[in-house]
Formats: structure tokens, C-alpha cells, sequence
């Protein structure tokens, strides 16, 4: 049998607005690591931004009560579809997604309890692979 202390306990926990800042030292650098690939249209202070006005959600993986893992998402009303668009999903090793997708339900209940009936997320090849999602079209960027 193992004990409590020594049992893993992971799970996900939406961050609400007013307690962004508990948990922002510890998210702001796995947010900045996944913006090292992008196209720089955001940093993380523009991530956060978004959170506290309440357009981006924040989730966090918790490990032990640490944060190994976190995630910004927006609900967005297109033409024809509320899509739950996911800007971030980073963790703390840049890898190690597996343990964290047994939660992502929650992540999809959230969607569909604020109207949405589609996830998007632009990842690159590697996650792409590990999500084995449906994979419909990739979205690419240039510089100009």
C-alpha cells in the first residue's frame, strides 16, 4: 500500500482572474519557454493581460501541489462556431504531456460549459503526434 505522503496527486485547476498573481511566478517562465518558437505577436505580459481582464482562461497542472504544467485558452465565436482556441500549453520539462491528458477533460468541459463545440491548438510536430487528434490543416506564420 503506499502512503499519502508518497502517493503522486495530479490535477488541473482553472486559476480565476483575482488569483493570477498567487500562482504568476511560477507560470510566467513555462509561458515565456513556449513563446521561444513563436512568431512574437504576445509575450507572456500580454498573456497576462488577458487573464486578468477575464478574455484568457488559465489552467495549471499541479504535481504535488507544484506547478509542472500550464495552459491559456480564449472561447471564441466564429461565424458558425464557438471554438475553444488554445494559445499556450506548456510544461515545466518541455515534454511529459501523457500524465496531463487524462485531465484534459476538464479543459473540455470548460469549453463546452462557455458555449463551445470545437478545441483548436497550434502546436508544432512533435505534440501534434502525442495528441493524435485529428489533424486537419496546420497553421503557419511568416514574418513580413
Amino acid at each position: 500500500m503506499v502512503s499519502k505522503q508518497t502517493r503522486r496527486m495530479k490535477e488541473a485547476r482553472l486559476i480565476r482572474p483575482e488569483d493570477v498573481f498567487l500562482v504568476w511566478d511560477e507560470v510566467q517562465p513555462l509561458i515565456t519557454k513556449a513563446l521561444v518558437k513563436s512568431d512574437e505577436a504576445y509575450n507572456s505580459l500580454d498573456y497576462l493581460d488577458l487573464i486578468m481582464r477575464g478574455d484568457c482562461a488559465l489552467w495549471i497542472g499541479l504535481d504535488n501541489n507544484e506547478i509542472k504544467s500550464a495552459l491559456v485558452c480564449e472561447a471564441t465565436q466564429l461565424p458558425r462556431a464557438k471554438i475553444l482556441q488554445i494559445h499556450i500549453w506548456a510544461t515545466k520539462s518541455g515534454y511529459d504531456y501523457e500524465p496531463w491528458m487524462k485531465h484534459f477533460g476538464s479543459i473540455e468541459d470548460y469549453g463546452r460549459e462557455n458555449g463551445c463545440s470545437i478545441i483548436e491548438v497550434t502546436v508544432r510536430k512533435g505534440l501534434a503526434k502525442k495528441l493524435n487528434w485529428k489533424h486537419t490543416n496546420s497553421v503557419l506564420t511568416k514574418r513580413i
